[in-house]
C-alpha cells in the first residue's frame, strides 16, 4: 500500500544530518533526501521509499483477468537455460482472483529430437505438490499439454517446474529477467533467479468463487528500520488501514491483493506469506535503490478474542545491497495491528 503519511526519523550514528521530506501527490511516494557530513568526506543519499510493505507487484506481461494465458516471457526462444535439474516459473493470479483451474501448460524445450521431462505444479513454496508429477515426452520446440483432466486448482501464487532428466533444457528469452524464473538442484532450493525469462506459460480458467470465512477492518502501525553496514540505522513509523480476509480454502488476502496461507491453533492464527512476494514488495518500496534482496524470515501471527477482534503482529527480516552506499544492509519491517470483525 502507498500512503502519504507523517514519518519519524532517528539520526544515523556519528553524523550531522539534515532531512528534507517531500510528498509528491501524483505518485504518493515519500522522497527522503539525507545529506550528512562525515569526518573525511561528504556523502549524499537520495532514496525513494514507497510507504507500506503490504503491496503486491506483478511485473512483465501478466494478464489482468481470467480466463486466458498467463506468462512473463516475450515468446522468443533465444537459448537453452541451465543444466540444473529443476527450473520453473512463479505465476501470480490477477488481482482479485482467489482461485482458478489450470487448463493447459505450454513451454519451449531444447533437446535432440525428443526427451522425457517431469512437470511439477506446486504452491507458492515451490515444493508443496498440487498434483502428482507429470511425465511428458517433450519435442525440440514449443510443447503444449492439456491438464484440464487433472483438476488442478491454483491459488494466488503457484509454480510450474520442469525437471531435467539429463537430455535437454527449457529455453529462455532475450529479455532481462522480470523476477519470475528460478532454478535449483532440488525443488526446495529453487531460489536462484535466471538472467532471462523461461518460456513456460499457463492457461487459466474462469475465477472460482471461494466463500470468505472471516473479515476484519484493520488498523496497522508499521515500523521500517534500515541498517547499512558502517553507516548506522534509520527508522520510520506510519499508520494505515485496510481489510483482511480469511477464505474457507485456507487462503489469506488483504484488500490490496497480498496473499498467503493461514492455519489456526486454538485462538492463534499463523499466516505464511510468499517470500518472493515480499522481495517484490521490498524492492518496490525502495524504487530501484536496492538490489539482491533476500528475505530471511517472516513471522505473522494474531490471536482472536470471543467478540471476533484480532490483535497481533508481523515481522519481516530482509537483507539487500544498497546501491547509493555500495554496501550491504538489513531491513526489518514490523507491524502491530488490531482488527474489528466486519
Amino acid at each position: 500500500m502507498i500512503y502519504p503519511v507523517p514519518v519519524e526519523f532517528i539520526n544515523l550514528k556519528n553524523v550531522q544530518k539534515k532531512c528534507r521530506l517531500k510528498i509528491t501527490q501524483n505518485t504518493k511516494q515519500l522522497h527522503l533526501i539525507n545529506k550528512y557530513e562525515m569526518k573525511k568526506n561528504i556523502v549524499i543519499l537520495s532514496i525513494i521509499v514507497t510507504i507500506g510493505i503490504m503491496v503486491m507487484v506483478v511485473p512483465g506481461w501478466a494478464i489482468e483477468t481470467v480466463p486466458g494465458w498467463l506468462y512473463y516471457d516475450n515468446g522468443i526462444a533465444a537459448n537453452p537455460s541451465s543444466l540444473l535439474k529443476y527450473q520453473g516459473v512463479r505465476f501470480s493470479l490477477p488481482d482479485g482472483v482467489v482461485k482458478t483451474q489450470l487448463l493447459t501448460i505450454r513451454f519451449y524445450y531444447s533437446c535432440s529430437g525428443s526427451c522425457l521431462v517431469t512437470i511439477h505444479i506446486t504452491g507458492h513454496d515451490h515444493k508443496t505438490a498440487l498434483t502428482k508429477p507429470i511425465n511428458y515426452l517433450a519435442n525440440n520446440s514449443w510443447n503444449e499439454l492439456d491438464v484440464s483432466g487433472y483438476n488442478i486448482f491454483v491459488s494466488h501464487n503457484f509454480y510450474i517446474i520442469l525437471k531435467n532428466l539429463g537430455s535437454g533444457s527449457p529455453d529462455i528469452d532475450n529479455k532481462n529477467d522480470v523476477g519470475r524464473s528460478f532454478k535449483g538442484r532440488y525443488l526446495s532450493s529453487m531460489n536462484t533467479s535466471l538472467s532471462h525469462n523461461l518460456l513456460i506459460r499457463a492457461e487459466l480458467g474462469f475465477p472460482i468463487s471461494i466463500p470468505a470465512l472471516k473479515e476484519w477492518d484493520m488498523s496497522i502501525t508499521e515500523k521500517i528500520k534500515v541498517r547499512i553496514q558502517g553507516h548506522g540505522s534509520e527508522t520510520n513509523i506510519h499508520d494505515y488501514s485496510e481489510k483482511w480476509i480469511l477464505y474457507t480454502d485456507g487462503s489469506f488476502a488483504t484488500e490490496r491483493y497480498l496473499y498467503g496461507i493461514w492455519k489456526q491453533k486454538g485462538s492463534k492464527y499463523i499466516v505464511s506469506l510468499d517470500p518472493e512476494d515480499m522481495i517484490d514488495s521490498v524492492e518496490h518500496m525502495f524504487d530501484g535503490h536496492i538490489a539482491n534482496v533476500k528475505v530471511a524470515r517472516i513471522n505473522f501471527t494474531w490471536k482472536e478474542t470471543e467478540d471476533g477482534t484480532i490483535k497481533g503482529s508481523y515481522k519481516i527480516y530482509a537483507g539487500a545491497f544498497f546501491k547509493d552506499y555500495n554496501d550491504i544492509g538489513t531491513i526489518i519491517l514490523q507491524g502491530n495491528f488490531i482488527g474489528t470483525p466486519n
